[in-house]
């Protein structure tokens, strides 16, 4: 499922999104508490990137969206990101 339907599922009440761990560690919203998220990815761009037009060439981060506040936390090295 998309990330507008997830999100569209929990605002409205529903069980959505998977819990997540990095690290070894349970993820856990920092700002309510929540143990659901919707994954998703980012580019990681830089000056350089930028200015040569080469943004796509760049490092990516995995998004983890809690489904109940919409609080987004980053994480930079994708391999200890694992859903449960």
């Amino acid at each position: 499922m998309g990330f507008f339907s997830e999100f569209s599922k929990a605002v409205k009440g529903d069980e959505a999104g998977d819990r997540y761990m990095v690290a070894g560690k349970g993820v856990t919203c920092p700002h309510c508490g929540g143990t659901r998220f919707i994954e998703g990815s980012a580019l990681l761009d830089s000056r350089g990137s930028s200015l040569f037009g080469v943004e796509w060439a760049g490092y990516s981060a995995v998004t983890l969206t809690c489904t109940s506040c919409g609080h987004v936390d980053w994480f930079a090295d994708e391999g200890l990101v694992e859903r449960q």
